[in-house]
C-alpha cells in the first residue's frame, strides 16, 4: 500500500475510505498548482491589461484634451483673424471712400482752376497740375487788382461810364467806380502792392487819396477818404485795410473812388472787381488794353522755378 493513499469522509451515516494510487495524488497536486499558476498568471496579466487600458485612456483623455486645446486655439485665432479681416475690410471701405472723395475733390478743384486731365492720368501728376495752376492764378489774383476795394459792400452810386458830375453838373466820363458807404467804413486793398502816395490831394479833387502801385504796371487808387492808415512806401497786402471811407475834396457824400489803370490808362474796374477763380478767364477776351500774353507767360516763368525747386528738393530729400 506504499504506492496508495486512503482518504476516509466520515457523515452520520458511517464513515467511508477511498483508496487512491499515490501518482493520482501528485497528478491532484500539480493539477492545483496549475490551477494557482495559471490563476497568479491570469491575474497579473489582468492587472498589467488594466493598467494598460487605464494608461491609454489616460492618454486617450490627455490626446482628447490637447485636441480640445488646440481646436480653442484656432477657433480663438480664427475669430482674431475674422475680426481682423473685417477691420481690414471697414477701413478698406473707408479708404475707398476717402479715395472717392478725393478724387471729387480733386476734379472739383481742377474744374475751378480751370485743368484738363487726360484719362488714366496718374493722381500725383493731377495733384501737381492742379496746385501749379492754382498757385499761377493764385499769384495772378493776389498781385493784380481784383475783388471789391470795401470791405461793407453796400451798393455803386455811380459806374464807370458817361454821367452827369453830381456836384459840377457838368457831362463828364466817370473813369472809376463810386462805393456807398458811411463815413468810418473800411476801405481795402485789391492786391499786393507798394503804397506810392498817401496823404490830402490838393489839385485833384480826390481829397484824401491813396495809390497803390501793383506788379506789371498795374495801379490802384482810392479816393474822398476820411482817413489814411498807411504811408507812401509801405507794403501792403490784398484785403489789407489801408483807410476809411469818407466825403474829402470834391464830394457830394461819402463814399469811396476807386480807378484801376495799366500803363496809365484807365480801365474798368467792373471787370476787375468781378474776377475770381470762379470767372478767371473772361477778362483776358474783355480787358484788351492788357498784354495777358506776354504777362501770364510771364508768371508761368515764375510757377516753372517753383517747380524746379520743389523738383530739386524732392531729389535732395531722396538722397538724404
Amino acid at each position: 500500500m506504499k504506492n496508495h493513499f486512503t482518504i476516509t469522509i466520515t457523515d452520520v451515516h458511517g464513515a467511508k475510505s477511498f483508496s487512491f494510487n499515490q501518482f493520482i495524488r501528485k497528478f491532484v497536486w500539480y493539477l492545483a498548482l496549475l490551477l494557482l499558476l495559471v490563476l497568479f498568471s491570469g491575474s497579473a496579466v489582468i492587472w498589467w491589461l488594466t493598467e494598460q487600458a487605464q494608461a491609454v485612456e489616460l492618454k486617450s483623455v490627455q490626446v482628447e484634451l490637447k485636441h480640445r486645446e488646440a481646436l480653442t486655439q484656432k477657433q480663438l485665432q480664427y475669430m482674431a483673424l475674422d475680426d481682423a479681416k473685417r477691420q481690414l475690410e471697414q477701413e478698406l471701405d473707408d479708404k475707398s471712400k476717402e479715395i472717392q472723395f478725393l478724387d471729387q475733390t480733386l476734379q472739383g478743384l481742377e474744374e475751378l482752376v480751370g485743368v484738363q486731365t487726360t484719362e488714366n492720368q496718374p493722381v500725383q501728376d493731377r495733384v501737381a497740375i492742379a496746385q501749379l495752376t492754382s498757385l499761377e492764378k493764385k499769384i495772378m489774383l493776389s498781385e493784380l487788382p481784383n475783388g471789391r476795394p470795401v470791405e461793407d459792400y453796400q451798393g455803386v452810386s455811380s459806374g464807370y461810364g458817361w454821367r452827369t458830375h453830381p456836384v459840377t453838373g457838368k457831362k463828364d466820363f466817370h473813369r472809376a467806380i463810386d462805393y456807398r458807404g458811411k463815413v468810418g467804413d473800411v476801405v481795402i486793398a485789391t492786391a499786393d502792392a507798394v503804397v506810392e502816395y498817401a496823404g490830402f490831394h490838393k489839385t485833384s479833387g480826390y481829397g484824401n487819396l491813396i495809390i497803390l502801385d501793383h506788379v506789371y504796371g498795374f495801379k490802384t487808387l482810392y479816393g474822398h477818404m476820411s482817413e489814411v492808415t498807411v504811408k507812401a512806401g509801405d507794403v501792403v497786402t490784398k484785403g489789407q485795410p489801408i483807410g476809411l471811407i469818407g466825403s474829402t475834396g470834391v464830394s457830394s457824400g461819402p463814399h469811396l473812388h476807386y480807378e484801376v489803370s495799366f500803363i496809365q490808362r484807365k480801365l474798368n474796374p467792373a471787370d476787375f472787381v468781378n474776377w475770381d477763380l470762379k470767372n478767371y478767364s473772361p477778362i483776358f477776351n474783355k480787358v484788351k488794353e492788357v498784354p495777358w500774353g506776354s504777362l501770364t507767360q510771364k508768371v508761368q516763368e515764375r510757377v516753372k522755378r517753383v517747380e524746379k525747386q520743389l523738383s530739386l528738393r524732392d531729389v535732395e530729400s531722396a538722397v538724404n
